[in-house]
């Protein structure tokens, strides 16, 4: 109805507390919790970079990398699990991470697909760059097709999950982002 979805599912969330002080360590923990195809959302001091893990490497637009002190926070996610980390020293961060269909059963989540800024363009086989007429640019490892898509928009599916608290009261828990996807108007 309202492009939400209200489901249950098994999940669980470990913290993590990680030491990264170079590209390679980065590129090390990635690599040691994620196997699969998966996404990179990176929240630099000075920038937002989105990327892809594929074989084994952590690979931005035009093959960009940065100091590792300068993330304030970072999600490494797939359709199955996601790690969040952030800052708390200058190569030091904590997280968790979620991994979903083990653990303890959440009585319910809710998926939303959130619709990013900027208007699609395919630039080869796997990059979309957004832009927006204030000048903000932001490059996405999708493969959007406007021939095939009834959509102007790229969106992120999110999963929030929903707990209750000693009273009883229903609030989402935790968020973890899911998915690249089409959506939006």
């Amino acid at each position: 109805m309202n492009g939400l979805k209200l489901a249950n599912i098994k999940s669980t969330s470990k913290p993590m507390e990680l030491n990264i002080a170079s590209w390679q360590d980065l590129q090390k923990n990635i690599n040691e919790n994620f196997k699969e195809k998966s996404y990179a959302v990176v929240y630099l001091d000075y920038k937002v970079l989105i990327g892809k893990i594929n074989e084994k490497n952590l690979k931005f637009y035009n093959d960009e990398v940065f100091d590792p002190k300068f993330i304030v926070k970072m999600r490494v996610f797939n359709e199955e699990k996601e790690l969040l980390l952030w800052r708390q020293d200058e190569y030091k961060f904590e997280g968790r991470m979620r991994l979903d269909n083990e653990g303890d059963n959440i009585q319910y989540f809710v998926e939303v697909d959130q619709v990013l800024w900027g208007n699609p363009k395919s630039i080869n086989n796997e990059w979309t760059v957004l832009k927006e007429a204030r000048g903000t640019e932001i490059y996405i490892p999708y493969l959007y097709k406007p021939e095939y898509s009834s959509s102007k928009r790229l969106a992120i599916r999110t999963r929030n999950y929903v707990g209750y608290n000693e009273i009883g009261q229903a609030g989402y828990t935790d968020c973890r982002f899911v998915s690249f996807c089409e959506g939006g108007k």
